[in-house]
């Protein structure tokens, strides 16, 4: 049987702290890392806000340029079942010292301070390594930043493909330039509505493109400040030759995404996660613009 396609979305945030004489400045990681190293699995166990966890795994990559850090969810909740094809489930107990563990495996580039987290539904997210890391510190705590990008609409020899818009308050709405835009908006007051859902694609069609001087104009419209609070969600999808991408238009936070193979009734080991991410943020470029993000402030 072949391997399952996961596809696998990380997020980047700067580490950081608030010195009393320096102000806002970024944090460097290795001394916690170092001394979270010398302790046993067992100390490194942490309850932080009802959640418990502890950082499982610590491995040098990419030529010992960044750490990979495997982090571990604890929970004592066990809603798991192993079956056979001709028998019926069997619960997965737990003895008294064991756990369900969730994994989020976490990039570290400790020259520019960058981390690249894994969202992973369940497990550890960002808010939780954050508390998790400053539970080990008595001063000087840290606390990441999302590393935001700015969408340009002068996308150069990229085309529209997609834009997919959610107003959560159409009645507050206000317009500008756009007269598409101005459109949208009217419809929505004809029907009286108070929240739409607006999809512009090209659905299976190849070889086409949205008109880009429209697009423009609504993205305008969209991330304007007084148009914000009435928007829940907004996406739209470029592409070039190569690859098409997918930007949030409301929460702007650089990602990627990787796609792994895992094979069946196996595990996505942390080895191998650890590998395709360093050589993934250094190959496809996105260290690059975390870089020139940070750069530009």
């Amino acid at each position: 049987m072949a391997g399952k396609r996961v596809s696998i979305k990380y997020l980047f945030f700067e580490v950081c702290t608030h010195d009393e004489k320096k102000g806002d400045c970024t944090y460097d990681l290795r001394k916690w890392i170092a001394n979270i190293e010398k302790l046993s699995l067992e100390d490194r166990i942490k309850e932080v806000n009802g959640i418990e966890g502890r950082l499982e795994d610590i491995a040098l990559v990419y030529e010992s340029q960044f750490y990979v850090m495997n982090f571990m969810r604890l929970d004592v909740v066990s809603n798991t079942y192993i079956l056979e094809a001709n028998s019926k489930a069997r619960h997965v107990d737990l003895d008294e010292n064991e756990y369900i563990g969730k994994n989020t495996v976490v990039l570290y580039d400790y020259t520019k301070n960058i981390l690249m987290i894994q969202s992973n539904r369940g497990s550890y997210g960002t808010a939780a390594i954050e508390n998790y890391i400053n539970s080990f510190l008595e001063e000087g705590l840290c606390y990441l930043r999302p590393i935001n990008y700015e969408f340009s609409n002068t996308v150069g020899n990229k085309s529209y493909l997609k834009l997919d818009v959610r107003f959560a308050n159409t009645k507050e709405l206000t317009i500008k330039n756009s007269k598409s835009f101005e459109k949208i908006v009217s419809l929505c007051n004809e029907v009286n509505c108070m929240t739409a859902h607006v999809e512009f694609g090209l659905g299976y069609t190849r070889g086409t493109e949205l008109e880009a001087d429209t697009v423009q104009g609504i993205i305008e419209e969209i991330v304007d400040e007084n148009n914000k609070r009435c928007i829940s969600s907004a996406r739209v999808t470029i592409s070039d030759v190569q690859k098409s991408e997918i930007f949030d238009l409301m929460h702007n936070t650089l990602n990627m995404s990787i796609i792994f193979m895992v094979p069946p009734r196996g595990e996505l080991a942390f080895e191998t996660m650890a590998k395709r991410m360093a050589d993934d943020y250094v190959e496809k470029k996105i260290r690059n613009r975390a870089i020139n993000c940070l750069e530009r402030g």
